[in-house]
């Protein structure tokens, strides 16, 4: 239903001052950004009219964008490396997707355009001794652009979708996030980590009251969105892990990893009652165990 082609050219240029540990850079990328597959063909397929008496459907085109970017990485006493980056992105046919009926079934959709700015940093510790790890931060803001422009719209909501012009905070819109990992080597050939990751919360699309939020999601959901801001309340996680190289040769080396994810088995909400991602948990405590081999 769409056929269509875009030259993406990709530029960067970079100088180093080696004397000051110090590299600058700057970059272009201008994206051609295809549909995704899954389920496709429902957002154009007729057969979707029984699914709602009130139907519209888009083709949903390629997304274009250009990608901005700027910064710097710059070594300090020897043994830290400082990364600071600053990003702008401007999108047209921004691809999305949506959920059928509130289900877990996923279709892509897009609307007119998206803006999407941050500033990211970080602090890595390659090793010093026994010990490495790294801190960063995150700083994101986006903001989408109605009409939709592409997808499969169900029931009242279609025409408005389809006629405004509003303004909305997107999925990328977090505008505080901070993750950490700091590693120790206790043998050579063993090793712990603890990983802790914030999120200051993404955007809430739900137009009802608390109390209908309850009826529908329940009270330990709500209790973790703050709806009159408009925002998922702060999560908050940490990670553990603990390897070790079980054997090693020339030719082969055998390691076993396990992991503990969400130790204090905290709520965490990601996303709730957004406008095309719906509602999304992260996962409670956790383990996992892999063993690795390379040849």
């Amino acid at each position: 239903m769409v056929d269509e082609s875009a030259l993406s050219p990709r530029l960067g240029v970079a100088w180093s001052w080696p004397a000051a540990d110090l590299v600058v850079r700057a970059s272009y990328d201008r994206a051609f950004q295809t549909p995704a597959v899954e389920n496709l063909l429902l957002a154009s397929s007729s057969a979707a009219d029984s699914l709602n008496g009130v139907v519209a459907r888009l083709p949903v085109r390629p997304s274009l964008g250009n990608f901005y970017e700027a910064g710097f990485s710059k070594g300090l006493v020897g043994k830290m490396r400082l990364d600071v980056a600053r990003f702008t992105r401007h999108m047209s046919n921004f691809a999305d997707d949506d959920l059928l009926l509130n289900t877990g079934v996923s279709f892509p959709t897009a609307f007119r355009k998206a803006q999407i700015s941050g500033t990211e940093i970080k602090l890595d510790l390659p090793h010093w001794r026994a010990l490495s790890g790294f801190v960063g931060y995150a700083n994101a803001r986006g903001v989408g652009y109605l009409p939709i422009t592409g997808g499969l719209l169900l029931g009242d909501d279609a025409s408005t979708l389809l006629a405004s012009t509003d303004r909305f905070p997107i999925t990328q819109d977090q505008r505080n996030t901070l993750r950490g990992r700091v590693s120790y080597q206790v043998l050579p050939r063993a090793w712990v980590a603890l990983v802790a990751s914030y999120g200051s919360g993404l955007p809430v699309e739900f137009v009802g009251d608390r109390e209908q939020a309850i009826a529908q999601y329940g009270q330990r959901i709500v209790d973790r969105v703050d709806l009159e801001r408009g925002r998922v309340r702060p999560s908050m996680s940490w990670d553990s892990s603990i390897g070790l190289v079980v054997a090693k040769t020339k030719k082969y080396r055998l390691r076993l990893q396990a992991d503990a994810l969400n130790l204090t088995d905290r709520l965490n909400v990601i996303d709730f009652a957004g406008l095309f991602s719906g509602t999304a948990l992260a996962p409670p405590r956790s383990f996992a165990v892999r063993l690795q081999a390379e040849f």
